[in-house]
């Protein structure tokens, strides 16, 4: 009922607004009003929740009427608090507009009067504009500018992933502690007792709801604070970019607030209101399964004289499992075969309806192409390769497409789903391949990865994976789907879980489109229900423009900020780095079908510098207390002067057979839920590299009795997950390869494999 009647006060104010002025207008073309002082009060209130008292005088009040009837809000001491109101001054305590007065009891009223002309004038000479009007309000007790008196407070739309509350250090600190003394809490579904959790959690911003030497008593209540959260993010659900609400609340900062003698208090508080909605867009998940699976094709673009890109994807295409050869065409006005395909000059003479059309013109000829395939009904699916549309400035030629595409999708049947532009295309493995790359310049040699989705906004991101990792992880579909204009990440994300081979979903993205964030979180959460592991590297954390934020926020919770904190809440994997996206991939492919049924770490190395550092870098991994019996395995094969703890240190005396035995003791042992191996190879206790045909030294990796060979043999015996780290140089690459191959994951560095590892562990028995 409150959320309700706050929405409906929202609405009463905005019908008010579009009545009485001509509406602002933001850069992406969104009306705007902002809210004041008082009209933000009179939305807190419908809402439940608390504002100083006050007295507004705006440009028709009679200032000693106002001033009279304000003067009754002063303390005992003649305390009250004098603001300017303007709904474009959004930094009052910058602007000069904040005055704290002790008023003469005996002449308060004149003495208000006074003040506040003067502080009209002061705003004049100063140049502040939008003011319109007066606040006097009643001071309510606390200590401003000390941590822990003054708590910010806001609701925020993030364009993609919709309402979240932000909550941190108010008042003029805000800046000065910045975004380490900041949570931000998904609005969706929002309940008071992860609010509490997630406070009680927090580093910085506990100091507000627990005992401290500087609070024996908590300055906040914490059940009036999360319930304070929890209706600012239901009103932002009402009132969001999603719902049926005809107008969206932007934002609606309350900073600061106080626990004042009736509990928590706003003091201040600003807000936006919109016109914004997320477009409604339906796309075919049946045609994005005939996508990724084409038995006919087309290909636009094919130079019949040199190795165009279009070309190579012909060429790259008749060499496909899925498409039969006798249903390949190409569209060419002069042409009637090349490379043994038939050519045919227009659209409408092709001989079907083409599962799939792969577009290689320019970005002009482009549009024609989809407009024509579209009217003609000749594609289920596109793949649009060139570039040149938003992203170079040309947005009207991506309105041409998406108008064209959503034309074709509202027809009785439907119309073609597409990917790109700006994008490299979609290899599915075994099925077909159409980057514009020859096969000897990025060959496709298999290896596992069969259970990994990659999908990336970057082509060349994807070149450099399957390059990288080219014989270890093949996944079964790499799709470069640059610019989103009709095909997101989600809906890949969608098409993958009803794919029971697909395990791990991995994706590089630099945005989301408008709604779509909050699309894939819905899939993403479904994903984890299932047990589907969903990786992302998020590009792109340069902090929210000013103009998307009405005060504090936007540097406080800018777009990177915002999305980290609701794709995690989903249940997804985020990556810091490319390195960490890349060793998560791995770990998360290689090991998806060894389960972790805890977090109890196992380690061993011949490196003391490797014992120390790991224990640094548990992240939620429990060192394992050793048994007996795996205490006798080591007792019994290490030398005398080794660490027997966990993590071991067998030093680079233990040879091969002493390190493998310990490897295998240590998966053996009950209390192990997993484990991390690792040697360094330059020890010549050890047989780490490939046999030397000139005869320079007697090891051989391949042979029995070689440290990789041993280890796989423990590795493979137990159902337990395991990684291995060589931390050396080039020439002991065959001994990573060895194992890579055996399908175990392998790390230069034993932080990162730890790390990797944790984040293995958290997901899994989050499943459970």
């Amino acid at each position: 009922m409150r959320v309700q009647a706050a929405v409906d006060h929202l609405a009463g104010l905005a019908e008010r607004w579009s009545k009485a002025k001509a509406p602002a207008a933001t850069s992406d073309g969104a009306t705007v009003f902002h809210l004041n002082e008082p009209e933000v009060y009179g939305l807190l209130a419908a809402l439940g929740l608390k504002h100083g008292s006050c007295v507004f005088l705006g440009a028709d009040g009679d200032p000693a009427v106002w001033a009279a009837e304000a003067c009754r809000l002063a303390d005992a001491e003649g305390r009250l608090v004098l603001k300017l109101v303007g709904r474009d001054i959004l930094h009052k305590t910058e602007a000069g507009g904040v005055r704290i007065l002790h008023l003469d009891p005996g002449a308060a009223a004149a003495e208000l009067e006074a003040a506040g002309r003067d502080l009209l004038e002061t705003a004049r000479q100063r140049g502040v504009g939008g003011v319109e009007g007066l606040i006097a309000a009643a001071f309510v007790p606390h200590a401003p500018n000390r941590p822990g008196q003054e708590v910010l407070l806001t609701l925020r739309q993030d364009p993609g992933f919709g309402p979240c509350v932000v909550i941190g250090v108010g008042g003029t600190l805000t800046e000065w502690h910045g975004a380490a003394a900041t949570l931000i809490l998904p609005a969706a579904g929002l309940e008071a007792a992860a609010v509490e959790r997630a406070l009680r959690g927090h580093p910085k911003l506990s100091l507000l709801v627990k005992p401290s030497r500087l609070y024996p008593e908590p300055p906040f209540d914490l059940a009036e604070l999360a319930a304070a959260a929890c209706a600012l993010a239901a009103l932002g659900v009402a009132a969001g970019p999603g719902g049926a609400f005809p107008w969206t609340l932007e934002e609606l900062e309350i900073n600061p607030a106080v626990a004042g003698p009736d509990g928590l208090t706003a003091l201040d508080g600003v807000a936006r209101v919109s016109r914004r909605k997320w477009p409604v867009r339906t796309r075919s998940l049946e045609r994005v399964k005939v996508l990724m699976d084409p038995r006919s094709a087309v290909v636009f673009g094919v130079s019949a004289k040199g190795r165009n890109p279009g070309r190579i994807i012909l060429d790259n295409l008749r060499h496909s499992r899925a498409v039969a050869a006798e249903r390949l065409y190409v569209v060419h006005p002069t042409q009637t075969e090349i490379g043994g395909v038939p050519c045919f000059p227009d659209i409408a003479s092709l001989p079907e309806r083409c599962d799939l059309a792969v577009i290689a013109l320019p970005a002009a000829e482009a549009v024609t192409a989809v407009a024509e395939l579209v009217e003609h009904d000749r594609a289920a699916a596109i793949i649009l390769n060139p570039g040149g549309f938003a992203e170079a400035g040309r947005a009207d030629l991506a309105a041409s497409i998406e108008g064209a595409l959503a034309r074709g999708q509202a027809r009785a049947g439907g119309g073609p789903v597409l990917v790109g532009g700006n994008c490299l295309g979609i290899v599915s493995r075994e099925r077909y391949n159409t980057f514009f790359l020859p096969e000897y310049k990025l060959p496709f040699r298999s290896g596992r990865g069969g259970n990994l989705a990659l999908v990336s906004q970057s082509g060349a991101y994807l070149v450099t994976f399957i390059s990288n990792f080219d014989g270890v992880i093949e996944p079964r579909c790499s799709v470069s789907f640059g610019n989103q204009m009709d095909l997101t990440v989600s809906d890949f994300l969608a098409h993958y879980l009803a794919e029971p081979s697909v395990n791990v979903f991995a994706c590089y993205v630099e945005g989301f489109r408008d709604g779509d964030g909050a699309r894939f979180l819905e899939q993403a959460r479904l994903a984890r229900s299932r047990g589907l592991r969903v990786v992302i590297f998020k590009a792109g954390r340069t902090a929210l423009g000013a103009q998307a934020a009405a005060s504090h926020t936007a540097s406080l919770a800018g777009d990177y900020a915002v999305a980290r904190a609701c794709l995690e809440d989903a249940g997804v994997t985020v990556a810091d780095s490319l390195d960490e996206f890349e060793d998560l991939i791995r770990t998360f492919t290689l090991l998806a079908d060894r389960p972790p049924h805890g977090s109890r770490v196992g380690i061993i190395s011949n490196a003391g510098f490797e014992c120390s550092t790991v224990t640094d870098e548990l992240g939620g991994l429990e060192l394992a207390r050793l048994d007996e019996a795996a205490c006798a395995v080591l007792d019994g094969v290490l030398p005398v002067f080794a660490h027997r703890q966990n993590p071991v240190d067998a030093t680079p005396i233990a040879d091969s057979k002493a390190f493998a035995a310990c490897c295998a003791a240590i998966l053996a042992c009950p209390e192990v839920d997993v484990a991390i191996f690792s040697a360094v190879p330059v020890t010549g206790a050890m047989d780490t590299l490939p046999a030397d045909p000139a005869g320079m030294h007697p090891e051989d990796i391949a042979g029995p009795d070689s440290l990789p060979s041993l280890m796989l043999r423990g590795i493979e015996a137990s159902p337990k997950p395991a990684v291995v780290v060589v931390d050396s140089g080039d020439i002991y690459q065959p001994l990573r390869r060895r194992f890579e191959e055996a399908g175990v994951p392998v790390f230069r560095k034993i932080d990162r494999a730890a790390r990797a590892l944790a984040a293995y562990c958290r997901g899994r028995e989050g499943d459970r």
